[in-house]
């Protein structure tokens, strides 16, 4: 009896034995199961992760517009330039520099002289003409050296806005002259104009109106159109390089100097000037010029670098420049300089009387009727 219990015994273990590594075998086998449909899980987020991650790389090559290679043949050019460090001028002649360098991997190298350390300004472009010199960074320069017929677009009072010197400047009009400095002074407009700000005055004595210019010693530089206009209006133009502006000031050479804010604050005017007045006779504009031929010697990817490189530097001078001329404005008060908005219609009425003068004279690309449409946005 004892046996047969005992084998019972035995048997029953052995039964609950088999059922627990059933059970076992069971839940490893679900485990399993799972972990390889994590891991299946996983690897399908992953690809799909992957796939959008390539796919989000695609579109932001795409929307770069990257320029292809190869970049075999390498460069390197100078820019000169008479802006100060530190203006949004320089600061945008050395971005277009690092991504014209970045566009091209490495083949293209542009140094950027600042400061006048190079060159002055008529000297650039005669070095551009001839191919001394690559690139230079200034205004609308060729107006006055090579289109005296189009001074128009640095005629004091005339253009008082952004949008109409952009409206005018790109116009079929303009064009014609752009071509004429491609074609026959070897000078290209690398990516159109950007703002640079309003010029306005500084003076030791207070302008609040057109009769207060009387007698006052203004350093202009040799322009010739601004010089005739200013004198019209009854100050007294002195050519002075901007360079000795600030000595001549003090040395009493000078009573006075016009330009933008960021010009007078980057030679520190307001420690030699009692008055800043927002005339605003000029909406100054500023560029990048290029030798003619080394552009259209170049393969068509690199002239790509140099356009794509080049819009993208002058959109950012135009934002930085815009963006920052108040602060200028504020800096000079703070120096100070007393602040003045003058009554500007004395200026303009004669400023008037100057423009019908050159349109008859000299200024025989276009009539005022025609200019002042195209500013408006007409034609």
């Amino acid at each position: 009896m004892k046996k047969k219990l005992l084998a019972l015994v035995l048997m029953a273990a052995m039964v609950l034995s088999l059922a627990a590594c059933g059970g076992d075998k069971k839940e490893t086998t679900k485990a399993a199961e799972e972990k390889t449909t994590k891991a299946a899980e996983e690897k399908t987020t992953k690809a799909a992760e992957e796939k959008t991650t390539a796919a989000g790389d695609e579109t932001t090559k795409a929307a770069a517009g990257e320029i292809e290679g190869p970049f075999d043949e390498k460069y390197t050019w100078s820019l000169a330039t008479t802006y100060a460090t530190g203006t949004p001028m320089v600061d945008a002649y050395y971005k277009f520099a690092d991504l014209m360098n970045e566009y091209s991997d490495g083949a293209i190298t542009l140094n950027v002289f600042p400061d006048s350390s190079l060159m002055g300004e008529n000297d650039s472009f005669l070095a551009l003409k001839s191919g001394e010199l690559e690139f230079c960074g200034f205004g609308p320069t060729p107006f006055y050296l090579y289109s005296e017929d189009y001074g128009f677009m640095l005629a004091p009072f005339l253009i008082e806005t952004r949008e109409a010197y952009n409206n005018l400047y790109n116009s079929d009009l303009v064009e014609q002259a752009k071509e004429l400095w491609r074609t026959e002074y070897n000078t290209r407009d690398v990516a159109g104009m950007a703002y640079r700000g309003y010029r306005n005055m500084s003076c030791n004595k207070a302008i609040n109106s057109v009769d207060d210019l009387k007698g006052v010693k203004l350093r202009l530089n040799d322009n010739q159109l601004w010089s005739e206009s200013w004198s019209a209006l009854g100050a007294t133009p002195v050519p002075i390089a901007l360079g000795e502006l600030y000595t001549s000031i003090q040395n009493g050479a000078a009573d006075a100097s016009e330009g933008p804010w960021e010009q007078m604050k980057s030679i520190n005017l307001e420690e030699v000037q009692d008055y800043i007045i927002e005339t605003k006779h000029i909406c100054e504009s500023v560029g990048m010029w290029m030798a003619e031929d080394l552009y259209q010697s170049l393969p068509d990817n690199y002239k790509a670098v140099v356009d794509k490189a080049g819009q993208e530097a002058i959109d950012y001078l135009e934002k930085e420049a815009i963006a920052r001329e108040d602060d200028y404005k504020q800096q000079l008060i703070d120096g100070g300089c007393e602040f003045i908005e003058p009554d500007l219609s004395g200026f303009k009425e004669k400023a008037e009387a100057i423009w019908a003068d050159y349109f008859k004279s000299t200024w025989t690309a276009s009539t005022l009727e025609e200019v002042q449409a195209i500013m408006a946005g007409e034609q």
